[in-house]
């Protein structure tokens, strides 16, 4: 995206696509972005956004999460909030990852209270009714002794809680299931994941909001009681 021309040719390639296909729009999402790309990267949005609009097509950017425009971060920070969401239909802001990068610590992957701030954040910077959180339906297992952190599915985390014997735990501060083990070589772990009923408690934090809803990132790894949930308990309509 670093030149006029070069914007211009992805879009036209975008448009052929989604003619192609007979798409409603498309999702962009572009990540670890230098801070010096910044404006060029802003002006892409502005100029899709653009042309997909004369045509009736749907444009939703995924764009890393933060809470505040202070101090620095080098993820999110290329990502100018005020202007990707005057340019695109959905903001779709990425709540993953709380916990789980490299020195992070034990923790949730999303826990509620980082939901809502990031959340009353991002609300700040463009209208509500644009705003999609997406949150994630995998979790992680942190090795307290090597510093190791493993991605686990809902099904790979109850697999370790039958296979290590231990309960798993709601947390009600972070609206997290949880649970500590220790393995075979004698370290100690957490691991923190999600299943249907930290789901729908994300779901009630977005109704609260009065944003536009919610994605759950990805599909194959999820707590399969999450559908039923969604079925029985929420109004889900094709935006």
């Amino acid at each position: 995206v670093s030149s006029k021309e070069n914007r211009t040719a992805l879009i036209l390639n975008i448009i052929e696509l989604i003619e192609k296909y007979n798409y409603d729009g498309i999702n962009i999402d572009i990540e670890d972005v230098f801070i010096e790309d910044s404006e060029n990267l802003s002006l892409f949005y502005k100029e899709l956004g653009e042309a997909l609009d004369k045509k009736g097509y749907i444009l939703s950017a995924s764009v890393p999460s933060r809470v505040s425009d202070e101090p620095f971060n080098p993820f999110s920070d290329p990502f100018n909030y005020d202007a990707i969401g005057k340019a695109v239909d959905e903001f779709v802001v990425m709540l993953y990852n709380e916990h789980g990068w490299p020195g992070s610590g034990p923790g949730p992957v999303v826990s509620i209270g980082w939901m809502e701030r990031v959340l009353k954040y991002t609300i700040t910077k463009m209208p509500r009714e644009k705003v999609v959180a997406a949150v994630s339906v995998f979790g992680f297992d942190f090795n307290l002794t090597t510093g190791k952190n493993t991605y686990v599915t809902y099904q790979g985390a109850m697999d370790l809680a039958k296979k290590y014997g231990k309960e798993v735990i709601f947390d009600e501060e972070t609206k997290t299931p949880t649970f500590s083990y220790v393995d075979e070589e004698g370290n100690e772990h957490e691991v923190w994941f999600e299943n249907a009923e930290s789901i729908y408690a994300k779901i009630q934090l977005a109704w609260k909001l009065g944003i536009k809803g919610i994605a759950l990132w990805r599909l194959g790894m999820e707590d399969e009681e999450i559908w039923p949930m969604l079925k029985e308990d929420v109004v889900v309509k094709k935006f």
